[in-house]
């Protein structure tokens, strides 16, 4: 069984995953995503009928995004998966909410703030351009008409998006933990487990203290 764990944005969630059965829990939570992540897991445990012995392999989503969620998360999926001697797969964020499209062109955008977004391009689930922090101009040049967004990021981004050619997709804001737990059940298949101690936040902004002369522009 596949344990699956995103909080990198506000709408975190946690799935089961059993072969071609899949259980989730999600939910918008402004504080104490910490106590909700161990009573979900169980509650998805007991629909299975199963103790939490059962997880062969947690994935979790390791960011980019709020460094206080995705901490959280990260410290729940490692500290489980030491506790049942498992191994984890990190997956940056983006990803799983680009695979609840599937389909044409997908742009993935979540809100970071100070008029910035983390984004990545995919086409047919195909990684075009990795996460990276852009402005939004940068986030929605050079698009087809007709692509998708989704994330968090593309509500904000709605009336941009449209003006852009481009629909954003029903339930934007979900964080497509079962495709989460679907791409870690396919990578753990294929060995790409980690140590739990060797999992690590994705951040791709650069630290406010450097130079702005020193900054990288994301894509550009």
């Amino acid at each position: 069984m596949i344990l699956a764990i995103d909080t990198v944005a506000p709408v975190v969630g946690v799935a089961l995953l059993d072969g071609l059965r899949c259980a989730t829990r999600v939910e918008r939570v402004v504080r104490g995503t910490e106590t909700r992540l161990p009573a979900w897991i169980r509650a998805l445990c007991a629909e299975f009928d199963v103790g939490p012995g059962a997880i062969t392999g947690v994935a979790v989503a390791v960011g980019p995004g709020a460094f206080t969620g995705l901490r959280v998360g990260i410290a729940t999926a490692t500290g489980l998966a030491m506790a049942l001697g498992v191994p984890v797969w990190p997956c940056d964020g983006l990803r799983p909410r680009a695979e609840r499209v599937g389909r044409g062109e997908v742009l993935a955008l979540l809100d970071a703030r100070k008029g910035r977004f983390y984004a990545a391009r995919y086409r047919h689930g195909q990684e075009l351009s990795p996460p990276a922090d852009v402005a939004p101009e940068v986030a929605l040049a050079g698009l087809s008409a007709g692509f998708f967004a989704v994330g968090e990021g593309a509500v904000v981004l709605r009336a941009a998006i449209e003006a852009a050619g481009g629909q954003v997709a029903d339930g934007a804001d979900q964080p497509g933990v079962e495709q989460l737990a679907r791409l870690g059940e396919a990578a753990f298949s294929a060995g790409q487990g980690r140590d739990p101690v060797e999992i690590r936040p994705l951040y791709v902004r650069e630290p406010d203290a450097i130079p702005v002369a020193e900054r990288r522009t994301g894509w550009t």
